[in-house]
């Protein structure tokens, strides 16, 4: 009897241990043959290693820029321009506004390099409104375009470091870019009305510190806060949405 129950006990283990092995891998069919399978690797689909680490981010975004010492021009190109057409400049002082700000969107990507250091690419546009006093640039009147007449688009690279706490992290990222702003006004040029635009830019040395919560494994929701070290009024905020392809960014523990 016992010597049966051997017999038996090793027989159930040669036949469970081939399917054990074959637990972690999806094999499919690719022909009409029996038993020609493409099967993937173990861990193929789950292992943190085999990911390659990379997220993706999309969210809302509320900016500022002052308006001290930018120069603004009007976008219309020189080629573009009618003979005997001038265009106009003015400083960002002559707005009546200590800044302009925004409201709108930003997304982007990064990849980690080593741990949990990262490099990324991002950028975004956020619109607001202003009221402007109207005043004279060279022989153009300048008003007040009402509705949104601000915009700012900003862009850049940025590289960071996370901490992983459990199901939640921090972060201390710095973006390295711009900041485009135009703003609107009705303009008055020998009795014809029309709405134009003038452009100005500054550098963008944005530091951050930064906090996301894991919803699922793949997915987190984070905030941020920063500002420009290049412009004394700049700043930014922002809520987003992460989609990570390594699981927790490989990390979710700082022990």
């Amino acid at each position: 009897m016992k010597r049966a129950l051997v017999v038996f006990a090793i027989a159930a283990g040669v036949v469970t241990v081939p399917s054990v092995a074959r637990a972690g891998n999806k094999c499919v069919e690719i022909s009409d043959v029996v038993g020609e399978q493409q099967c993937s690797h173990y861990g193929a689909h789950w292992s943190v290693e085999r990911k390659f680490p990379v997220t993706f981010r999309f969210g809302l975004r509320h900016a500022a820029i002052s308006t001290a010492g930018l120069s603004f021009s009007e976008q219309y190109k020189s080629r573009d321009r009618p003979k005997g057409y001038h265009g106009y400049d003015f400083r960002g002082e002559e707005l009546g506004t200590p800044s302009l700000s925004g409201f709108g969107f930003d997304g982007g990507a990064t990849v980690f390099l080593v741990g949990q250091l990262y490099l990324g690419l991002e950028g975004g546009l956020a619109l607001g409104a202003f009221q402007s006093p109207s005043f004279t640039a060279g022989r153009h009147l300048l008003r007040d375009a009402g509705g949104a007449d601000v915009l700012l688009v900003h862009g850049g690279s940025s590289v960071g470091y996370r901490i992983p706490l459990g199901r939640a992290s921090i972060r201390g990222e710095v973006l390295f870019g711009g900041v485009l702003a135009q703003v609107a006004h009705s303009t008055v040029l020998d009795g014809k009305t029309e709405r134009k635009e003038a452009n100005a830019f500054r550098g963008l040395i944005e530091p951050r510190i930064a906090a996301d919560i894991w919803f699922t494994q793949h997915v987190s929701v984070g905030v941020y806060a920063g500002m420009n070290l290049l412009d004394s009024g700049g700043h930014a905020t922002g809520l987003s949405l992460t989609w990570h392809n390594r699981a927790f960014d490989g990390d979710m523990s700082i022990w």
